[in-house]
């Protein structure tokens, strides 16, 4: 999910989450409201807006979380390392709502610390500024003076209620006195967490938070006893699922001095148990990840008491690689899948050589299914001639014994990164990072590469998605400052001794649909495809010259308009795609229209973009547009049945490949030569293959003032250009348009799609 700085706070290693846990969780960026469906000509379908940017929350530790847009189970999340942040986090999924708790935080989350200030999904919802206030009202035992807690402001006070909030600053003042809390247990003899971190503060949660609601069935008392890793009752965090029907019991419990006791239906259960153990400087030493399966609460009779034991999570997870490296961080996650209703998990994240991962060995579930896995990452030694990064995974349906990986270089793929980066990051590196794709999902964890170039030598056999985030410049001064751009890959299979490479960001950075293997594990799924009466439409943000990639700038600006037949039915701003429900029977035009403005974060080179697609729809179905399996199709997931089939709508889609560049995308030559390849978005080969047939090019270096058509050869779908290049440092303004024996067509401008020097 996530890295850390290491132990030291000397390296400068960050990480970027693009992760998969929310199991069974609705798609809600894409709910629409039901309506009556209209088949004559003239109708106008439901139409809803997708993505309103994203937005950065900021946790009560100070740890900044920017929650992306995405679909279902791959909605994006990254996590901000500032100086000060936590060393290790936990990240799981609950009630379909993700939440992300720093390791200082977890003794007391659940309990003294309510969830809800960890709930990234509602605090996102709430769409605040990234400076704002973090609201939170406050309880305290009786007889006790209400006082406000370190980094907290009080604004009033009713008894022993009390609202206040902190701010982004003062929230490192807060995590401070839960590390001083912690400390005090630690020196004590005490499980962390055992004692009174603020006094009489009994309780403390987001203004505003409700206590969710389970399904009403008859309640049975489960007692959990929770033992830390020195067989003292521990204060741990406890994730309960029914695996009968994960919809009837899934929720996270916290234990205070080694108990807790739930109300839950009768079945049959699995417990997955989080510790996290502390020096005595408050640092994390290592995690604890402790599954209890094969747990039945009977209908009539006595309840047995279920016991979650850190000491049986006696297995170190390690890797040993035949060159010397240097651990940078790892993760361990399991995932618990019932017979009905989903699931949930929990991934546990270190950084550092200094941190470890510990597991309870765990066998294989008698009911519903489990997913278990590990990922490590190491950096060569700083003296190494050619930097390389080791990036190792396993994974499982159960938890061995043996936890010690050893694989011979012989048995790893070689992937090598670039990425050309806008001169206005300077030396600012971006991070880089691949996780592997499972059933479950994928997560990624991306560290720095100082010079835009990595090695990484990952597990061969299996399939992998690559991640960068351009670099993100936070200015402490400047609260809207920081927001991140990322782009990804499809997942591709990396065989034992493969070897692949791939440049990144190479101008322009224009929105695109893409061309995409079968089953990719992208930021969007399907981004125009129609199914079950609805159609969905996105555009990706940002390309480059790899025709699948696709990305987002959280920072930027925009502005959308959708068309259903010449008709403006939706005009928005921070959209970037639409959900269309209740489909009028019949052939209709679809067009779209996207404006995207990336100035705000000081971007020089494809800072301003234009897109205008019409997209026909036949309103037929086609077996030969049938989306592969593996792809999410949101037009399906907004109904009532997700796993009907969907179709691939025939939206044009461009590809750029500009010669000569250099990598900061600045050409040196007077003539500037562009291959521009003209396709139908496609997945795993399938895909309009219908004509195109024209392509035009035009460059302007007025700012648009005034426009020339540039000489273009070649056809379907082929086409080379060139022009003569401006004096250094002039602007320019690409233009591209091109239509298709359909009536489809796409006009794309791109401002400053590269720099002349």
């Amino acid at each position: 999910m996530t890295s850390r700085p290491s132990r030291s706070r000397t390296a400068r290693a960050t990480a970027a989450l693009v992760a998969a846990l929310a199991l069974g969780a609705p798609a809600a960026a894409r709910a629409t409201t039901p309506s009556a469906a209209d088949s004559s000509s003239t109708a106008t379908p439901t139409v809803t807006p997708v993505g309103a940017g994203a937005a950065t929350v900021v946790l009560p530790t100070g740890d900044r979380v920017t929650v992306g847009t995405g679909t279902g189970s791959h909605a994006t999340l990254t996590v901000n390392h500032d100086a000060g942040a936590s060393d290790a986090f936990a990240n799981f999924t609950v009630g379909g709502d993700r939440y992300v708790v720093p390791s200082e935080a977890a003794p007391y989350a659940g309990r003294v610390l309510d969830l809800s200030l960890f709930d990234v999904t509602k605090l996102a919802a709430a769409a605040p500024a990234p400076g704002a206030r973090i609201p939170v009202q406050l309880r305290f035992a009786a007889g006790v003076t209400p006082a406000a807690p370190a980094g907290v402001t009080l604004t009033a006070v009713s008894g022993q209620s009390a609202t206040g909030y902190l701010t982004p600053d003062s929230a490192h003042a807060f995590a401070q006195a839960l590390r001083d809390a912690i400390k005090a247990d630690v020196a004590a003899g005490k499980p962390a967490g055992s004692g009174a971190p603020f006094g009489g503060l009994t309780s403390m949660a987001r203004l505003g938070a409700s206590t969710p609601v389970q399904p009403n069935y008859p309640l049975h008392i489960l007692q959990l006893n929770a033992l830390d890793d020195t067989g003292a009752p521990g204060n741990l965090q406890i994730i309960l699922i029914n695996v009968d029907n994960a919809r009837a019991f899934n929720t996270m419990t916290a234990t205070y001095q080694g108990i807790a006791k739930v109300a839950v239906p009768a079945g049959n259960y699995a417990a997955i148990g989080i510790d996290f153990a502390f020096d005595p400087a408050a640092q994390t030493l290592k995690t604890e990840l402790i599954p209890v399966e094969g747990i039945t609460v009977p209908a009539t009779g006595t309840v047995p008491a279920v016991t979650v034991d850190a000491r049986t999570a006696t297995t170190p997870v390690t890797f040993t690689t035949q060159k010397p490296s240097t651990a940078l961080g790892g993760s361990v996650e399991y995932i618990r899948t019932a017979v009905t209703g989903g699931g949930g998990g929990v991934q546990l994240d270190v950084s550092g050589a200094g941190l470890s991962s510990y597991v309870a060995p765990t066998p294989k579930p008698a009911v519903g299914s489990a997913a278990y896995t590990t990922n490590w990452i190491g950096q060569s030694p700083a003296s190494a001639a050619a930097p390389y990064r080791y990036n190792l995974a396993a994974f499982s349906d159960h938890i061995d014994a043996n936890q010690s990986y050893a694989p011979a270089d012989s048995t790893l793929a070689t992937l090598r990164h670039t990425v050309n980066l806008d001169p206005h990051y300077g030396s600012t590196p971006p991070l880089i990072g691949s996780g592997f794709v499972t059933d479950e999902g994928w997560s990624v964890l991306g560290f720095e590469a100082p010079d835009g170039k990595v090695t990484e030598y990952v597990t061969g056999g299996l399939r992998w998605v690559s991640v960068v985030n351009l670099p993100s410049i936070f200015d402490p001064t400047d609260p809207n400052s920081g927001a991140p751009a990322i782009l990804n890959d499809d997942a591709v299979q990396y065989n034992a001794g493969q070897t692949a490479a791939r440049t990144w960001a190479y101008a322009p950075m224009a929105p695109n649909f893409g061309q995409h293997t079968a089953a990719p594990a992208n930021l969007f799924g399907c981004q125009a495809c129609s199914g079950v009466g609805n159609i969905d439409v996105l555009l990706g943000m940002l390309g480059d010259s790899n025709r699948d990639t696709t990305g987002l700038d959280f920072g930027a600006a925009g502005s959308s308009q959708l068309y259903w037949n010449g008709k403006l039915v939706s005009s928005d701003t921070g959209r970037f795609g639409y959900t269309i429900k209740d489909v009028p029977a019949g052939p209709a035009t679809i067009r779209t229209v996207f404006d995207y403005d990336r100035t705000a974060g000081g971007i020089t080179q494809s800072p301003k973009t234009h897109t205008d697609v019409t997209i026909p729809y036949s309103g037929k179905d086609d077996p030969r547009m049938a989306l592969p399996a593996g792809t999410e199709c949101a037009a399906a997931e907004i109904s009532t049945t997700p796993d009907a089939p969907c179709q691939i709508l025939p939206a044009l889609t461009l590809n750029y490949q500009l010669n000569g560049l250099d990598r900061a995308n600045t050409s040196h030559s007077p003539t500037q030569n562009l291959v521009l390849n003209v396709g139908h978005m496609s997945y795993g080969g399938v895909g309009s293959k219908a004509h195109v047939d024209s392509a035009k090019v035009s460059v302007s270096f007025d700012n648009g003032a005034t426009w020339q058509d540039v000489p273009t050869h070649g056809g379907d779908g082929t086409y080379a250009a060139h022009w003569r290049n401006p004096a250094p440092g002039s602007p320019v303004e690409l233009r591209v348009t091109a239509t298709d024996c359909l009536g489809g067509s796409i006009t794309q401008t791109v401002t400053n799609p590269y720099t002349v020097g």
